[in-house]
C-alpha cells in the first residue's frame, strides 16, 4: 500500500533563472489565434532572450521533427510597461550545420577536418561566440524585437549571404522543384 506524504511548501525565488526548451519549429512558427495567445501570455511574465534553430536532423535515428530551442528568462516581462512594446529585441540563430553527418546505422557522426581536428568544436565556438557578443551576420544570425503574434524563428529575420550561392545551389534547388512537378503530375517528361 502506497503512502502519501505531504509535500512541503517552499518558496522559490526564480527572479532571473533562465531556460532553455527544446520544441518542434512549428510552435515557433505559429501565428494562429490560440498558439498566438499562448505566446503572448508566455512573453507576459517571462523574456525570451533566444531562439535557434537547430540541425534537421539532430534527433536521427528516431524523431524526425524540425527542433528549435528557445531561451527564456523567468520572472522577467518580455513587455515594457505598456504591456505591448518589447523592451529589447531576441537573438535569433540559425544553427543548422552542425558539422556531423549521417551514417546507416550509426546516426549522426562527427566529422573531422585533415589535421584531426573536430569541425563541431569550430561550429560551437562561433555559435557561442555569436550569442554571447549577440552578433548579427548574414546567414547565421539576427536581432528582432517580437511579441507572441510574430514568428520565432531565425529564418524570418536573418538576411541570407548570397555570396555563398553557387550555380551547384541553383541547379540543385530547380532539379528537386522540377522532380516535385513531376511527382505531383503536374509536369510530365517526354
Amino acid at each position: 500500500m502506497l503512502s502519501t506524504f505531504p509535500i512541503l511548501q517552499v518558496e522559490q525565488n526564480w527572479d532571473g533563472v533562465r531556460l532553455a526548451v527544446l520544441l518542434p519549429m512549428a510552435a515557433a512558427i505559429g501565428t494562429g489565434n490560440r498558439l498566438s495567445s499562448m505566446k503572448k501570455q508566455l512573453l507576459q511574465n517571462n523574456t525570451l532572450e533566444a531562439v535557434f534553430s537547430l540541425p534537421a536532423e539532430i534527433f536521427y535515428p528516431g524523431a524526425s521533427v524540425q527542433a528549435c530551442c528557445m531561451v527564456f528568462t523567468l520572472n522577467k516581462s518580455h513587455f515594457d510597461v505598456d504591456g505591448v512594446t518589447p523592451y529589447k529585441k531576441t537573438f535569433f540563430g540559425y544553427y543548422r550545420e552542425d558539422g556531423f553527418v549521417k551514417r546507416k546505422n550509426l546516426g549522426r557522426v562527427e566529422q573531422f577536418d585533415s589535421e584531426g581536428n573536430s569541425e563541431w568544436k569550430k561550429i560551437e565556438e562561433k555559435w557561442l561566440d555569436l550569442y554571447k557578443n549577440k552578433t548579427v551576420m548574414a546567414g547565421y544570425s539576427a536581432m528582432q524585437a517580437v511579441a507572441g503574434a510574430d514568428e520565432w524563428l531565425a529564418e524570418a529575420y536573418m538576411e541570407t549571404d548570397y555570396s555563398t550561392v553557387t550555380q551547384d545551389d541553383f541547379q540543385r534547388t530547380i532539379n528537386n522543384y522540377l522532380a516535385y512537378l513531376v511527382k505531383e503530375g503536374k509536369v510530365y517528361e517526354s
